[in-house]
């Protein structure tokens, strides 16, 4: 493989387009005499942790060596290249510590069996990713399957037509005769995706929702004239339509979110001590219900606001890339902790999680496609080093190597 072939390929993998053939031929670049990157230790009784930073360590420096096959920006454009390496190549670099390790994981532990006091965990069956399903509630009671198969025309309803689209997308068609009344703007719909599902929406104002996994949003089929407004749970992502005369609300839990026209996401979870609001686009301003304080959120900033107390929220910088990542279709971690990896885990993948012992205090880094299925991503996890996973049916072991 040529050395310019090397970058594209990574990046072919962190996208999900690589095919099994450029995925054999990148491990075996990295697995090559050549461009050698793995060093077993010599010395017995080396451990594990000091295996994984020798790997790790120099994935990096081979992957820094291609920095310079970057083309150059303009003199005037340094912090735009600055971005790039940090977007690019940055996570490149973990990403493919990430490819390593998983990789060499099995024969990793042949070559250094794991304690006696440590279960052998195996993946007894196998665990698909989620995809595009949801349930749509009518105003009348009527619930709609929705999921990536079906396409075209789902239902009529006075003057709206559902429409969903191979693709997992929603579209409200409100017909050329509608009077708009107020009695319409009465009437709401409920979207909601299981575990293992998510699903996108096109409001009647054009605005574009995207629901993850364990997720709902419950809309009017009119909006009244001077407000938009929207009940939400789980994770929604949020490009709004705007429209100044009509002021966009979001409630989630005790939060109350509004906007004119912006890109955001809400992460309103029941089992999550806080709400986690990121804007990643225009301005917002938000607060909790019943009280007249609000805060403004720029572009770049999260907000935490705790479900358990009245005090404001948090503000602080967000990793737009780690947040938005479930969007994008991939897992982005960085420096996140083993309890959030394994909530995303279960929305996802729909499987519930069983510890051996003590629950691992590990934190993770990488990027692993959501297409990936569960033993793939699982294993990635593994090739870190410090935690063993089993699959049984539905169930995932995950057990602390001690």
């Amino acid at each position: 493989m040529k050395r310019d072939d090397t970058p594209i390929l990574i990046q072919k993998y962190i996208n999900g387009t690589c095919t099994k053939e450029e995925r054999e031929q990148l491990l075996r670049w990295y697995r090559s005499p050549k461009h050698e990157i793995v060093e077993w230790p010599d010395a017995p009784g080396m451990d594990e942790t000091a295996v994984y930073q020798r790997i790790f360590s120099k994935i990096e420096q081979e992957i820094d060596s291609k920095r310079s096959a970057v083309t150059p920006l303009t003199p005037d454009s340094s912090e735009l290249k600055t971005r790039k390496l940090h977007f690019n190549w940055q996570k490149i670099a973990v990403a493919a510590a990430l490819i390593l390790t998983s990789g060499i994981a099995v024969y990793f532990y042949q070559q250094y069996p794991a304690s006696p006091h440590i279960e052998q965990l195996t993946f007894k069956n196998e665990v698909k990713p989620g995809g595009n399903k949801a349930i749509l509630k009518l105003a009348d009671g009527t619930e709609l399957v929705l999921d990536g198969a079906k396409n075209g025309a789902l239902a009529q309803r006075k003057d709206i037509n559902f429409s969903n689209t191979s693709d997992g997308q929603l579209a409200y068609n409100r017909q050329k005769n509608d009077p708009s009344g107020n009695a319409e703007a009465l009437n709401y719909n409920t979207v909601s995706t299981p575990k293992g599902g998510q699903y996108r929406i096109i409001l009647p104002d054009g605005t574009k929702v995207w629901l993850n996994a364990a997720s709902s949003i419950r809309f009017p089929t009119n909006f009244l004239p001077g407000e938009r407004k929207v009940t939400i749970s789980g994770e929604v992502y949020f490009e709004v339509a705007k429209n100044k005369h009509q002021p966009f609300r979001v409630i989630a839990d005790k939060q109350i979110l509004e906007v004119l026209g912006t890109k955001f996401n809400i992460s309103a979870y029941k089992d999550a001590p806080q709400i986690s609001t990121t804007l990643a686009e225009g301005s917002v301003k938000l607060g909790r219900l019943k009280f007249n304080n609000y805060q403004v959120l720029k572009p770049g900033e999260q907000a935490q606001m705790k479900t358990t107390d009245e005090n404001p929220a948090k503000i602080s910088a967000a990793d737009l890339e780690e947040v938005l990542a479930w969007k994008n279709d991939a897992f982005v971690f960085n420096n996140t902790p083993t309890n959030e990896v394994m909530k995303q885990m279960e929305r996802w993948y729909n499987v519930e999680l069983v510890y051996k012992g003590t629950a691992p205090d590990l934190y993770f880094t990488g990027v692993i496609p959501r297409e990936s299925n569960l033993s793939t991503f699982l294993s990635v996890l593994e090739g870190t080093g410090g935690v063993k996973f089993g699959i049984e049916q539905n169930k995932v072991i995950i057990q602390k190597i001690k």
